[in-house]
C-alpha cells in the first residue's frame, strides 16, 4: 500500500529533499520551542497567582524572603525579592547619612534608584519570558518561502522534461509536480503552527509583563509606605519650643 505523501518524497529530486530536510529540523525546532514555552509560561502564571495571595498576608516587604524558594522563579517573585533588598539599602544608607536635612530630597533621590531597579529587573524577566518567539517568528517568515522555492524548482523541473522528452504525459511531469506538491504542503505545515502559537505567546506574554509592570508600582508604593514609616518612627521627637 503507497503513502501519497512518502510517494512524492519519493519521486522528489535532490533539491526538492534537501528543503524538505531543512523544513524538517526547523519543524522540530519549533515545536521545541512551543513545548518549553508552553511549560513555562503556565508556571510563570501559576506561580504569579500563587505568590499574589502570598503577598497579600505579608506584614512587610522583607517577609518576602521568608516565602517558599520556588516562588525565586516566580517573576513577581523575582520583582519582590529585588524590592527587599532595595528596602535593606535604603534603610541602611539613611541610618548612616544622620546628618542629612533635606530628607524629602535624599528620600526622592533613594526611591527613584529602587524604581529603576526594579523597571530594570522587569525588563530583564520580560526578555526571559520572551526567549525563542523570536526563532518562531523566523521560522514563520522563511517557511513558506522555502516551500515556495521547492514549488518553483518542481514547477521548472516539469517543464524542462517536458522539452528534454517531447511529451507532457503524467509519467515525465509526475516527480516535478510531487516536488511542487510536497514542499508547499511541508513548507504550510511548519509555518502555520509557528504563526499561530506566537501569536497566543505573545499575549501571554504581554498579560505577564503587564503583572509585572502593576506589581512594580504596587511595590514601590509599600516600599515608600514601609520606608516613611520606619524612619519618622526612629527619628527623635523635637523638644517642645519653651515659650
Amino acid at each position: 500500500m503507497e503513502i501519497p505523501i512518502l510517494t512524492m518524497v519519493a519521486r522528489s529530486g535532490w533539491v526538492a529533499r534537501v528543503i524538505l530536510v531543512l523544513l524538517a529540523f526547523l519543524s522540530l525546532l519549533t515545536w521545541a520551542i512551543i513545548f518549553n514555552r508552553f511549560y513555562y509560561l503556565a508556571r510563570a502564571s501559576r506561580l504569579n497567582k500563587l505568590f499574589r495571595r502570598k503577598f497579600g498576608t505579608l506584614k512587610g516587604i522583607t517577609d518576602i524572603e521568608t516565602l517558599d524558594s520556588r516562588f525565586d522563579r516566580c517573576p513577581l517573585g523575582q520583582l519582590g525579592k529585588v524590592c527587599s533588598v532595595e528596602y535593606h539599602r535604603i534603610i541602611d544608607d539613611a541610618r548612616t547619612h544622620r546628618g542629612v536635612t533635606d530628607w524629602s530630597f535624599y528620600l526622592q533621590n533613594q526611591f527613584t534608584m529602587a524604581s529603576e531597579r526594579l523597571g530594570a529587573t522587569a525588563t530583564t524577566i520580560g526578555s526571559r519570558l520572551d526567549h525563542g518567539l523570536f526563532l518562531l517568528a523566523i521560522v514563520a517568515g522563511i517557511a513558506p518561502f522555502m516551500g515556495l522555492l521547492g514549488t518553483v524548482w518542481g514547477i521548472m523541473n516539469s517543464f524542462y522534461e517536458i522539452g528534454n522528452q517531447g511529451s507532457a504525459s503524467l509519467p515525465v511531469v509526475a516527480p516535478g509536480i510531487a516536488e511542487a506538491l510536497i514542499t508547499t504542503i511541508v513548507g504550510l505545515a511548519v509555518a502555520i503552527p509557528a504563526v499561530f502559537f506566537y501569536n497566543i505567546f505573545i499575549h501571554r506574554t504581554n498579560r505577564v509583563e503587564d503583572e509585572l509592570d502593576e506589581f512594580g508600582d504596587q511595590l514601590l508604593l509599600r516600599l515608600k509606605r514601609e520606608i516613611f514609616s520606619i524612619l519618622y518612627k526612629d527619628r527623635p521627637a523635637r523638644p517642645a519650643s519653651s515659650r
